[in-house]
């Protein structure tokens, strides 16, 4: 009886190694063979953003090989910034429009969030004017903050081609206002254009 309690024992601690799986970088594990587009198409409070994805033809990318950091808007997020600009629904969105503001929250290679530091990163995504990528502007003042606007509520989940971090509003494509606003860097030229 001993011999039967101390192998079923051993079989529970190795099991335990071995269950899961993507969480040698220290984040949230997922199963096995999921990827961003797996995760965002699996999760209720990120179906707008599986369903802008598909309409931007971006789900291909975000379940391709290789790795990604994204910066994934949910539900709230999604009707905050439709409402915001005037859009019924995301079939009312220009779709060029939709896969830059989408892209826009994607960066190359895994990010994890204590990989971040306050200073600018470059995102995937392109302005209208220029075909130079868009620069995000992350703070980690306190928590993760992109671009003055978005802030990270949920960091660190990991898939099988990078990391996820949940933020609770959609990011926009930048101008130069709001990365003066976005970098305290900026302040004193931000306080003398309100001045004047």
């Amino acid at each position: 009886m001993k011999n039967l309690v101390k192998i079923t024992f051993l079989a529970l601690v190795l099991f335990g190694f071995t269950s899961c799986s993507n969480d040698d970088d220290g984040g949230t594990p997922t199963p096995d063979g999921v990827t961003i587009s797996d995760f965002v198409a699996s999760n209720a409070d990120y179906s707008s953003l599986a369903a802008a994805l598909d309409a931007a033809g971006l789900t291909a990318t975000l379940s391709s090989q290789g790795e990604f950091t994204v910066f994934a808007p949910n539900n709230a997020a999604f009707t905050a910034f439709l409402n915001a600009n005037g859009f019924a629904s995301l079939d009312d969105v220009p779709v060029d429009a939709l896969r830059e503001i989408l892209l826009n929250h994607v960066v190359t290679g895994t990010n994890l969030s204590s990989d971040l530091t306050t200073g600018y990163i470059t995102s995937l995504g392109t302005g209208a004017s220029s075909s130079e990528n868009l620069s995000l502007f992350i703070n980690t003042t306190s928590g993760v903050e992109i671009n003055g606007v978005s802030e990270v509520t949920q960091a660190d989940i990991t898939v099988d081609n990078g990391v996820i971090h949940a933020v609770d509003a959609v990011i926009g494509i930048p101008n130069i206002t709001t990365q003066a606003l976005a970098n305290p860097q900026f302040s004193v030229l931000v306080d003398a254009l309100i001045a004047g």
